[in-house]
């Protein structure tokens, strides 16, 4: 191919090759600065706090199960086959209410024999009693009929009571929990019919550790975390210490009291936090943190400018609750920094900020609400 060819001949790849050149050397900017970042824009009213480095309680976490305050299994003290149950489990009942009825017409036999004997016993004692003052009996022959008739009495006595323990009655108010036995079974004494609890007050044991023993005393109140509560902070008085420990765990059954809730049932599992030491620890308001996915940051300020921070926080807080008004920080800022309280959404990393204002800004916007 001659030049002249090769000139005119624009597909050529050496010919566009030449023009991309010239041209991306072409559309480059005049003026490098042109392309720098905005400015960082007007100055912004903040409130701000200087990091201090703090004592905080260290707790131990001892995990428990929510028990109520009265259970018992209540049994038939007669022996017989039952009649009627009413209870249910879920039921609520009051003290006193009748529960079953056992079927006694032996022991209904039984005291009309002794109503009968305790009639004729009655009548000797009289008789008797004429006899001595006559002097046809002697003293001793009186005093056997007066023990025969105080033993009538005492039967006939027996014989009511038992009667009236065919009828089983809840022993206090509470809920039936579960239920034994069904109409037609035989109860007899010792073998649950049903049991019963009392959920107006609920306690949550748990077992401290022999090192932790020791710390722990009658009344004193622990902070108390249990799934499921609508309560986010529950206080558990301690009721009951055991005096002696589980040779086999090495702890103590403590009983702690808690507080009505309404959605609280025995058998939920909780937690309790036992003080055990102090540590010095960096707390920083939660307030000041800002949660962007699994990434948290603060501003803090330096030359009168806002700088972002990437800070790695402790996931669990100082008192093994789920909201607090502190965060510890484990890395990112020091003591003695400054940080920016609430930080306003448009406020951005190198801006200038001012706190000389924060007191009157925070005026206006409680007047507003």
């Amino acid at each position: 191919m001659t030049n002249s060819a090769w000139k005119l001949n624009i597909t050529h790849p050496v010919f566009w090759l030449i023009t991309v050149s010239w041209l991306a050397v072409s559309c480059k900017p005049s003026h490098p600065e042109s392309s720098s970042l905005p400015s960082s824009g007007p100055s912004i009213a903040v409130k701000t706090a200087v990091l201090k480095s703090q004592q905080v309680p260290v707790f131990e976490e001892v995990v428990g199960t929510v028990r109520p305050h009265m259970e018992a299994q209540v049994s038939a003290k007669v022996t017989g086959p039952i009649l009627q149950i009413s209870a249910v489990p879920g039921m609520k009942v009051e003290k006193g209410e009748v529960m079953a009825e056992i079927a006694v017409e032996e022991m209904k036999a039984a005291l009309e024999r002794a109503q009968a004997a305790k009639e004729n016993a009655n009548s000797d004692l009289q008789r008797y009693r004429k006899l001595l003052s006559s002097g046809a009996a002697t003293r001793a022959e009186f005093d056997a009929v007066q023990s025969r008739q105080l033993m009538a009495n005492a039967t006939v006595k027996e014989t009511e009571v038992l009667i009236s323990n065919a009828s089983v009655q809840a022993p206090f108010d509470g809920t039936i929990t579960r239920k034994f036995m069904d109409t037609g079974d035989l109860a007899t004494p010792g073998r649950a019919l049903f049991s019963i609890e009392d959920s107006s007050l609920l306690r949550l044991e748990i077992h401290v550790a022999q090192s932790l023993a020791n710390k722990v005393v009658l009344d004193q109140k622990f902070r108390v975390v249990i799934s499921g509560s609508s309560t986010a902070e529950l206080m558990g008085n301690v009721a009951e210490i055991a005096p002696a420990g589980d040779t086999g765990s090495r702890t103590f059954l403590v009983k702690l009291d808690l507080q009505a809730d309404k959605n609280l049932r025995a058998g939920q599992f909780g937690r309790a936090y036992i003080p055990r030491t102090q540590r010095k620890a960096l707390k920083v308001p939660a307030q000041a943190l800002i949660e962007r996915g699994q990434m948290d940051y603060v501003f803090v300020t330096s030359d009168g400018k806002a700088r972002l921070r990437i800070v790695r926080t402790k996931d669990e807080n100082f008192h093994g609750l789920t909201q607090t008004p502190f965060r510890e920080i484990l890395s990112g800022v020091e003591v003695g920094e400054t940080v920016i309280l609430s930080p306003p959404p448009e406020l951005r990393d190198g801006q200038d900020v001012s706190s000389d204002k924060v007191e009157a800004a925070l005026d206006s916007t409680q007047k507003k609400s």
